[in-house]
């Protein structure tokens, strides 16, 4: 057998047809013919499946349980093939923590930038964070309250996995009794027994102390030894009066309040401490770097009060809110708090919803701040209780009682009548404050992440104006290795023709076509050789100004000693092949056979491929003589300025065949879908999705709880009935479900 050749023969795949067929391994192959005559067949369920079987059979049968494997296709025999990676048109998944910077790992390198060579800034006032003395810390913890009762503690361990027996038995040579481990102070004299698996924060108790005139010359000492077992720095735990009540409770939090000081990493001015700069500072996944608001979502559930008031036409009285219910139907407590509200502030609670006056709404809604609310409770025996307090409001109650309530019927309950919002502490960028005052030149992480993988390659790059300008040499010389593997991801991207993306781009918003070119740019910078790639149309969504940087990503792919096979209908794609394959001649049972093989010019010119008379120009696709002409009906969206729009106004004429397009990364997507599509979803109707048997996951990526882009108003959405989106996810995930079953078809066979 020829080694530079792929033998097949046999293969009966689906509707494959016993192909015979010889492809030249290391070069790059089409394949192409019209939808359903097989091209897939024998790209991915014959050639991939089997080379990765063959593969993973390789292997030892302890890995083999490890690892999924594909069914062995239906072919007689096949030669010369390589270990094969697939790259399909699948969506990035449904995890909102990945993004494209994460798939990359081109945010793991900037995680390692800005924690390397960054200069920390104060969150409260900007000033550069900066060493301060050991005098300065001594007097900041004197100015705690008289009589304050704290402890000492040197931060040895902080977030790491292990037993720590270590450590445990070094202390205790060194004089140290007590830990304080995950919180909980101990005598490491105890078997302890850490679990392994799980990650620890430990600190050492170096003395306990009560703050009075007499203290000073110990909590010095205390202090020098903290800051040297700590590497300079200390936590001083101040003892709350909630402590004997903690412990009558049992409960387990920490009854000490926590104030961390640092002798390198503090802002003076503020007289405020900060952790020093790591990779995980800089990680929404971790509980060092994440928003404490959102836990590193950037996003975060928020009631809508168009949800929240289905019929303004009702009073609060008779239900106008249904979470809250009927004022009769309530508890007497309950009523009385409303009722004592409505007498306190004058608001009518038997008044439609819509009549009250936006300040009474947002007063039952929101609360009443400081205001103080006097509540009359009458007991049985005839007498009054008058109680103050202050109103929380309807809508702090609820998202209080939706973050404590667990996955449930109530949760779902509550779902039903909130939106995705953007998370008003961390504007959406997912860190704490401390990560997003940390600047590399003039840019903080959340900056460089917000920027087009374009500017940021511009931003990396070594000449005059890019970023080793506003280095020291001393920095230079850290970055330099992360700043080269940095250009090398950020220029696969560029290559692909990805320079419009963002790297804070959420996964579950790219497209099919999208994730398959990360997928692709990821897998140049790997570097494989003697590898079997199979993709699946890496052109679509792709505007043709990009193809050129496509088509010579493939090529490096080919170059680098890989044999590269690609399912495609793109001219440009065909022309570039070293050897294009012409499947037909038609779909499905009247397709399976391989038509033409050969270059580009020798199936272009048998009179047999459909493919073949297309691209020869024999057959053409007609274009209509007369087209519909626009009437009067028509969307106009009003001043859209979602993602990279700039305050666009657009007119839209209904009843026609519309198409919106541009080059890669102009704001079709943002305008079509982001804006347009949800608002419209918004306004039809004003119950959620759920009652009407919609799906619950799909709903919140795409559906009314996302809210619409940034935009002025949509004008003429009274003249849409419904709105119906078809996009690149899966319909269904049970294999009881067909396509016969998924259009209804079936049931009139049955």
């Amino acid at each position: 057998m020829d080694n530079n050749t792929i033998v097949i023969r046999g293969a009966r795949e689906h509707n494959l047809r016993n192909v015979n067929l010889d492809l030249p391994r290391d070069r790059l192959i089409v394949f192409t013919g019209v939808s359903g005559s097989g091209k897939s067949s024998l790209a991915f369920d014959t050639l991939y499946a089997e080379g990765q079987r063959r593969y993973v059979e390789s292997l030892s049968s302890y890995a083999r349980q490890f690892l999924g494997q594909l069914q062995k296709p239906d072919v007689d025999y096949l030669g010369g093939l390589s270990p094969a990676i697939s790259i399909q048109q699948k969506a990035a998944g449904r995890n909102p923590r990945s993004t494209v910077g994460t798939i990359t790992e081109i945010y793991d390198y900037l995680r390692v930038l800005f924690a390397r060579v960054g200069l920390g800034h104060c969150p409260a006032c900007g000033r550069p964070i900066t060493a301060q003395t050991r005098e300065q810390i001594l007097v900041r913890i004197l100015a705690l309250p008289e009589g304050s009762r704290f402890l000492v503690l040197a931060p040895v361990v902080r977030g790491q996995k292990g037993e720590y027996k270590d450590l445990f038995t070094d202390m205790l040579k060194r004089g140290f009794l007590r830990a304080r481990v995950d919180g909980q102070v101990v005598r490491m004299t105890d078997d302890l027994k850490l679990d392994r698996r799980i990650k620890h924060n430990i600190e050492i108790v170096i003395d306990r102390l009560k703050l009075e005139t007499k203290v000073r010359s110990r909590l010095a000492e205390a202090v020098e030894q903290a800051l040297a077992l700590g590497e300079g720095a200390l936590i001083i735990a101040v003892e709350e009066e909630r402590q004997a009540e903690s412990e009558a409770e049992g409960a387990k939090e920490s009854p000490y309040a926590d104030v961390l000081f640092s002798a390198h990493y503090a802002c003076t001015f503020c007289d405020c401490s900060y952790e020093p700069p790591s990779p995980q500072l800089f990680s929404f996944n971790s509980p060092h770097g994440m928003c404490p608001e959102c836990d590193g979502l950037g996003t975060r559930y928020s009631f809508d009060t168009d949800l929240l008031i289905p019929d303004p036409s009702l009073s609060f009285a008779a239900g106008a809110i249904p979470l809250v219910g009927v004022l009769r139907g309530m508890g007497r407590w309950r009523r009385h708090i409303y009722e004592g509200l409505a007498k306190s502030l004058d608001i009518d609670l038997k008044t439609p919803w819509k009549d009250l006056p936006a300040e009474h709404q947002n007063l039952l809604l929101y609360g009443s701040g400081d205001r103080h609310i006097t509540f009359e409770w009458k007991q049985r025996g005839g007498g009054m209780w008058k109680h103050g307090d202050k109103w929380e409001g309807v809508v702090p109650q609820l998202l209080s009682s939706f973050k404590k309530t667990a996955a449930g019927p109530r949760r779902m309950q509550l779902e039903k009548y909130m939106r995705v919002v953007r998370c008003p502490t961390c504007q959406g960028k997912r860190l704490n404050a401390q990560a997003r005052s940390v600047r590399v030149g003039d840019k903080t992480l959340p900056d460089v992440c917000a920027l087009p993988v374009g500017e940021v390659a511009r931003w990396l790059e070594p000449g005059p104006g890019g970023l080793e300008e506003k280095l020291t040499p001393v920095q230079r010389t850290i970055a330099v290795e992360v700043l080269k593997e940095l250009r090398g991801r950020i220029g696969f991207l560029l290559n692909v023709g990805l320079h419009y993306l963002t790297i804070e781009r959420s996964a579950p918003t790219l497209s099919g076509g999208e994730t398959q070119r990360i997928r692709l740019a990821g897998q140049i910078g790997c570097g494989l050789v003697g590898v079997l790639y199979v993709l699946d149309e890496p052109s679509i969504g792709l505007h043709p100004r990009d193809n050129d940087r496509l088509l010579r990503s493939l090529e490096r792919l080919r170059d680098m000693g890989n044999t590269v096979v690609v399912v495609e209908h793109d001219e440009d794609t065909m022309r570039a092949a070293d050897y294009l394959v012409d499947f037909g001649p038609g779909p499905g049972v009247r397709g399976g056979e391989v038509v033409a093989a050969g270059t580009f010019l020798e199936v272009a010119a048998n009179p047999k491929s459909l493919t073949g008379q297309y691209l020869t120009g024999v057959r053409r696709i007609a274009v209509p003589e007369r087209r519909r002409p626009p009437g009067a009906a028509k969307l106009t969206v009003v001043g859209a300025r979602h993602h990279n729009l700039k305050n666009v106004t657009v007119e839209i004429p209904l009843g026609l065949f519309i198409c919106v397009t541009g080059v890669s990364g102009s704001g079709k997507s943002s305008l079509v879908n982001d804006i347009l599509m949800r608002a419209l979803l918004a306004s039809q109707g004003r119950k959620p999705l759920e009652e009407e048997g919609e799906n619950t996951e799909e709903e919140t990526t795409n559906g009314r709880r996302t809210p619409p882009g940034d935009h002025d108003r949509i004008l003429g959405r009274e003249q849409i009935d419904k709105v119906i989106d078809i996009d690149q996810s899966p319909i269904g995930r049970t294999p009881r479900s067909n396509p016969a079953t998924y259009t209804g078809a079936f049931t009139p066979i049955r």
